[in-house]
C-alpha cells in the first residue's frame, strides 16, 4: 500500500510496526470521521474551484460507500495502510482515479486527525452524557424510595452522625450533575474546527474554513494554525480531566459498595448475578466488577498523566509525540461509557438491609443531635459540647426516622432536595439534547439524501 509521504525508498518493518501497530487498531474507529471530514474539505474544495462538481459529487458517493462498507466490517485499516488517512485516500485514487489525488489539496495528516478525534470525541461525549443522565436518575428513584431508612454517617472511618440510605445515594446523583458541567466546558472547548490548519502553518490557498466548520456542526472555526497543532494535547486532557471526575465519582461509589456489602456491614445486597465465585472457596459472593472500576479509576488517572508528560515539554508545530496520546485518550473515553453503563446495573440491583442499617445506627451517633437540643434550650454550643463530651448519660433516645426528618436545611436529611435535583437534571438533558439534535442534523445534511439510500 503507498504512503502518503512515499519516497523512493521503504520504511522497514520494524520500524513501521513500532509507530503505527496500536494506531491502526484505533484508527478503524475513526474511518467514519475521517470520511466526514473528507465530504466537508470535497465540499470545499470544489466551492474555491479546486474539484469540478463532478469531482466532488463521485468523491462523496466513495466516501459514503466507505462509511457503509466500514460499518458492515468490510473495509478495516490494517498495518500496511500506515493510517486511516492513507487507506482512505488510496481507496479513493484507486476507484476514482485523478478526484481521489485530488482530495488532499490543502490539508495534512495533522488537521485530518485533529477533526477526526474532535468528532469521535463530540459523539462520545453525547453517549458518555445520556449514561451520566441514566444513572443520576437511578441514583435520585433510589434515594427516593429510601430517603428516610437510618444509616450511619462516618468521619474518619468511624461512626458519627445519624445519615440516611437517601442522603448517601442523592450524593452521587449530585456529583455526577457537577461532573457533567465539567464536561459541557470541555464540549464547549472541543467544539472548534482545526480542519484547514493543515501542517500547522495554513496553506497557499483561499481555503474556507468557515464552511468546513459549519458543515461538520463545529461552533466555530480555531483560528491559528500553529495553535490548532499544538492544542492537541490540551483538548485531550481536558476531556480526560472532565471523564476522570466522572471516574473518581464512580470510583466512590465501588468502594462504598464493597465496604457496605461485606458480611461485617452488610448494609446492601446486590444481586448474585453480578457476582463472580471462587475456584476454592464454595461460599464465595465476589463484587469484581466494582472492584475492576476501581481498578480502572487508577487506570484513566495515570493515562491522564501520560498524556499531560507526553506533550507538556514539546515545542512548538506538530510533533510526532501527539500520535502516542491518541491510544490513552480514546481508551478513558471507552473506559468512562463502559463504566457508567455498568453502574446503572449495580444501582437498580442494590437492596438495602434496612433492619440493619437501623441496627448500626447506635446510641453515639446521636450525640451531636443531643448537643443540638441542648442549644435549643438556650445552652451555649460550646457548654452544650462539653456537657456530652464528659458523658455518654446525657445522650437521649430518639426516633430515628424523626431525627432524619428535623434536620431540614438545605442538603440535610430531611430536605436532600431531590425536586431540585430532577429540575438540574431536566436543565442538564435539554442542552446536551439540543447539541446531539444540532450536530445529528448537520451530520444528516452533510451525507445528503444518498446516503439513505
Amino acid at each position: 500500500m503507498q504512503k502518503l509521504w512515499h519516497k523512493n525508498y521503504l520504511l522497514v518493518d520494524e520500524a513501521e510496526a513500532y509507530c503505527f501497530g496500536d494506531n491502526v487498531v484505533l484508527d478503524n474507529l475513526l474511518v467514519k470521521f475521517d470520511a466526514l471530514g473528507s465530504i466537508a474539505h470535497a465540499q470545499m474544495l470544489a466551492k474555491i474551484g479546486i474539484l469540478s462538481d463532478e469531482e466532488f459529487a463521485e468523491l462523496k458517493k466513495g466516501l459514503l460507500a466507505i462509511i457503509k462498507l466500514a460499518k458492515s466490517g468490510k473495509l478495516t485499516v490494517g498495518l500496511g495502510d500506515e493510517d486511516v488517512h492513507t487507506k482512505l485516500e488510496n481507496y479513493l485514487t484507486e476507484k476514482l482515479g485523478e478526484s481521489g489525488k485530488k482530495l488532499h489539496t490543502g490539508r495534512s495528516r495533522n488537521d485530518q486527525v485533529l477533526v477526526d478525534l474532535k468528532l469521535y470525541s463530540k459523539e462520545n461525549l453525547f453517549s458518555i452524557a445520556i449514561a451520566s443522565f441514566n444513572l443520576v436518575k437511578g441514583f435520585v428513584a433510589f434515594a427516593k424510595k429510601y430517603e428516610f431508612v437510618p444509616m450511619p454517617g462516618y468521619t474518619h472511618m468511624q461512626k458519627g452522625m445519624p445519615s440516611s440510605v437517601g442522603m448517601w445515594a442523592a450524593s452521587f446523583a449530585e456529583s455526577l450533575l457537577d461532573d457533567l458541567e465539567l464536561c459541557k466546558s470541555t464540549f464547549i472547548y472541543n467544539d472548534q474546527s482545526p480542519l484547514g490548519s493543515a501542517a500547522a502553518y495554513g496553506v497557499p490557498l483561499p481555503l474556507d474554513r468557515e464552511l468546513t466548520a459549519k458543515l461538520l456542526g463545529f461552533a466555530k472555526v480555531q483560528n491559528n494554525s500553529l495553535y490548532s497543532q499544538t492544542s492537541r494535547g490540551k483538548s485531550h486532557l481536558a476531556i480526560m480531566s472532565a471523564l476522570t471526575q466522572i471516574m473518581m465519582t464512580l470510583s466512590r461509589f465501588a468502594q462504598d459498595l464493597l465496604l457496605f456489602t461485606t458480611s461485617e456491614f452488610n448494609f446492601f445486597t446486590i444481586d448474585e448475578n453480578l457476582c463472580t465465585g471462587s475456584s476454592i472457596m464454595p461460599q464465595k459472593k465476589n463484587l469484581d466488577i466494582m472492584e475492576v472500576l476501581r481498578a480502572r479509576t487508577q487506570q484513566v488517572l495515570s493515562q491522564q498523566q501520560a498524556v499531560a508528560s507526553m506533550v507538556a515539554g514539546l515545542p512548538s508545530g506538530y510533533n510526532a509525540d501527539f500520535g502516542e496520546t491518541k491510544k490513552p485518550f480514546m481508551e478513558v473515553i471507552e473506559t468512562t461509557h463502559e463504566s457508567l453503563k455498568l453502574c446503572q446495573l449495580v444501582v437498580k440491583s442494590i437492596k438495602p438491609n434496612i433492619e440493619v442499617l437501623e441496627q448500626a445506627c447506635t446510641p453515639e451517633i446521636y450525640t451531636a443531635h443531643s448537643v443540638f437540643k441542648l442549644v435549643e434550650k438556650g445552652l451555649p454550643f460550646r457548654d452544650a459540647y462539653l456537657t456530652l463530651s464528659r458523658s455518654n448519660n446525657n445522650i437521649g433516645i430518639y426516633a430515628k426516622q424523626q431525627v432524619l426528618k428535623e434536620a431540614t436545611h438545605a442538603g440535610a436529611t430531611g430536605n436532600l432536595g431531590l425536586t431540585e435535583i430532577s429540575a438540574a437534571i431536566k436543565k442538564s438533558h435539554e442542552w446536551w439534547q439540543l447539541q446531539r439534535d444540532t450536530y445529528a442534523e448537520t451530520i444528516s445534511k452533510l451525507l445528503g439524501d444518498e446516503h439513505e439510500k
